[in-house]
């Protein structure tokens, strides 16, 4: 249930986030733009997936089922926040829809991938 909670907080903060200040980061034809922060998603998941784990004393078996409920509720809601773009985010364009989609899907996938487990292979 925690991990879900986790999931609602992630997905309220971008949300607010994109309402606030999509306009900025979103911008159509933009393409060095939309290069960074695409890029800069991904230091960013590794920074709400990777310590909550350890926080939360999770164990690498049961990381992937940790990963996809932290992922389900936002991707459940965002359902509602692209139906309702123009309410949810008044201040984007409505060509700024597709991009945000992708960035929703690419956020949610690094999300995803944080569950399964890394192996390092030592000497």
């Amino acid at each position: 249930m925690i991990n879900v909670l986790w999931g609602f907080l992630l997905w309220i903060s971008a949300t607010v986030f994109f309402r606030l200040f999509g306009q900025m980061f979103l911008i159509p034809g933009n393409v060095l733009l939309l290069l960074a922060t695409f890029s800069l998603t991904i230091p960013l998941i590794t920074l709400v997936t990777y310590p909550y784990y350890y926080a939360r004393r999770i164990p690498i078996s049961k990381r992937l089922i940790s990963s996809v409920q932290i992922a389900l509720p936002g991707m459940i809601l965002d359902i509602f926040s692209i139906i309702y773009f123009k309410k949810v985010f008044p201040n984007l364009h409505i060509d700024s829809l597709p991009i945000l989609a992708s960035w929703l899907l690419w956020a949610y996938s690094l999300i995803l991938i944080s569950g399964f487990p890394i192996k390092i292979k030592s000497n």
